[in-house]
């Protein structure tokens, strides 16, 4: 391309036609390629699921669509792709489900299509990493886009932030009620004496003197409730909260990282986004905090919104939790939202 100006769709095109493209490799994973395969491009393929899945949780690699634009990249045949696949699914690193759909082509050969979708089980692959004295955490896997990925695997889990968030939009009516009730929240713990000390550790101190008397849950919420603003951001002394209206901004994630060691941060974060998944079941809560240190965040929202927080599966996914302590999780979970109803509320 010396001495030529190419557009950005020209050069796209390039890359398509000849599989230019940056294709992420992670030398952890060779310990899946089998000695007795020549060139076995297992580690490979693992190695650009492993990216494709950290980086996006609603994706899924489709074999009949994927495998030859894969193979070109990788600079492999297409059949090896699909052997690799095959293997990697056999040990359990992928989950392999079968689709037969049905097309409206006149060709009888081509009305009906096999779709072959693998994901990429975090859980297994780090069993298997294990199994192979390498250690890295399901927490870093999850990790594996992001470009601190290589000082992420070295480290203690333990000296990674802690991050909460949602997956999914909240819209519209239920926007506004849930971003009132967080508004409810921070006004309440800045009002209510024995919430003092927590609202000072939790809110950043600007954000602590707009929720303070004499403002009021009705006051503040309208700040996020503006044409084009409608967004509740919220600094706290660990983090910013953000939760805007689905309809206004179309983003399905949403996340905080703490990177301090005081609990209260996360636990108002918690709460906060709490009060989203209790309005609105199709938004998804995770968070790096147990059950137990989730409670405070349950209490917090029932005392001054009067409503529960919902807990689905991907909570439980994301933090790899199975078998008996997925049981104990589920128990404690009930335990917790039995346990609010004796709880004093406050009125805002």
């Amino acid at each position: 391309m010396e001495g030529r100006v190419y557009n950005k769709r020209k050069i796209d095109c390039i890359m398509e036609e000849f599989g230019l493209t940056r294709v992420p490799y992670y030398p952890e994973l060779n310990v899946v390629n089998r000695d007795n395969v020549n060139n076995d491009c297992s580690s490979l393929v693992l190695s650009v699921l492993l990216f494709w899945h950290s980086k996006d949780k609603y994706v899924r690699f489709n074999a009949r669509c994927h495998t030859h634009l894969l193979a070109r990249n990788l600079r492999v045949s297409p059949e090896a792709v699909k052997e690799a696949l095959e293997y990697l699914a056999s040990i359990k690193i992928l989950i392999k489900e079968e689709e037969v759909i049905t097309t409206q082509s006149e060709d009888p050969d081509k009305r009906t299509k096999l779709n072959e979708f693998y994901d990429l089980d975090f859980h297994s692959l780090h069993e298997y990493l294990k199994t192979r004295d390498i250690i890295i955490p399901v927490k870093v896997l999850r990790l594996a886009s992001d470009d601190y990925f290589d000082f992420y695997s070295y480290i203690s889990p333990r000296r990674l932030p802690v991050v909460q968030g949602l997956l999914g939009m909240v819209k519209g009516e239920k926007y506004d009620t849930a971003a009132l009730n967080a508004c409810a929240i921070i006004c309440g713990i800045c009002r209510e004496s024995e919430y003092e000390d927590f609202s000072y550790k939790a809110l950043a101190p600007g954000w602590r003197m707009l929720a303070q008397p004499p403002a009021t849950a009705y006051d503040v919420v309208q700040r996020y409730q503006r044409e084009g603003e409608r967004s509740v951001d919220i600094d706290l002394m660990d983090g910013s909260f953000f939760m805007p209206d689905g309809d206004y901004f179309g983003t399905e994630k949403h996340k905080i990282w703490h990177s301090g060691k005081t609990t209260e941060p996360r636990i108002l974060a918690a709460a906060l986004y709490l009060c989203f998944t209790a309005v609105d079941e199709d938004v998804e809560f995770y968070s790096d905090l147990n059950m137990d240190e989730l409670k405070a965040a349950f209490e917090l929202l029932y005392r001054f919104t009067s409503l529960k927080g919902r807990i689905g599966d991907y909570y439980y996914h994301y933090r790899d939790v199975h078998g008996e302590r997925l049981k104990e999780e589920q128990e404690k979970y009930k335990a917790i939202l039995d346990s609010l109803d004796s709880l004093e509320t406050f009125e805002f």
